[in-house]
C-alpha cells in the first residue's frame, strides 16, 4: 500500500446494519483553534443523499457507502481500517479498529505505525 493511501472496509455485520440509502461517515471534529489539526474522530450512519451535499466530506472509492472528512485524510494515510457494528440494547453502534484515543494520538504524533493485515 502507498504511504499516502488508505483502505477502509465494512465488515458484513456493518454492511447488514446500514439501512437502505444510508452511508457511514468518518468525521473529524476540530477541538482547538490554535492547532489546525487538533481534533477527534467520530463514526456514524447518515442519509447518503444528505452527505452528498456536505462540502467537507468525500466519498471513499469502492463499493461500500463510506464518506470521510477531508481533514481526517492525513491521519489515515498508510492505514487499513475496518468498520464494524453490533447492536447493544437494540441500538446500532458502529465502531472502527482505530485506537479509542485516535484523535489525541494523531495530533500528538503518538499513533503506532500503520500495520498491514494479512487476509
Amino acid at each position: 500500500m502507498d504511504a499516502y493511501d488508505f483502505d477502509v472496509r465494512l465488515t458484513p455485520a456493518a454492511r447488514g446494519m446500514l439501512r437502505p440509502g444510508e452511508a457511514l461517515v468518518l468525521d473529524w471534529h476540530r477541538l482547538a483553534v490554535c492547532c489546525a489539526g487538533a481534533g477527534e474522530m467520530s463514526l456514524y450512519a447518515a442519509d447518503e443523499e444528505t452527505l452528498r451535499g456536505r462540502k467537507g466530506l468525500v466519498r471513499i472509492k469502492g463499493e461500500d457507502p463510506i464518506y470521510a472528512a477531508r481533514s481526517i485524510f492525513p491521519h489515515l494515510a498508510g492505514r487499513e481500517i475496518e468498520l464494524d457494528a453490533r447492536k447493544t440494547f437494540g441500538l446500532r453502534r458502529f465502531f472502527s479498529d482505530l485506537p479509542g484515543d485516535f484523535g489525541l494520538r494523531a495530533v500528538m504524533g503518538y499513533l503506532p505505525g500503520p500495520q498491514s493485515r494479512t487476509r
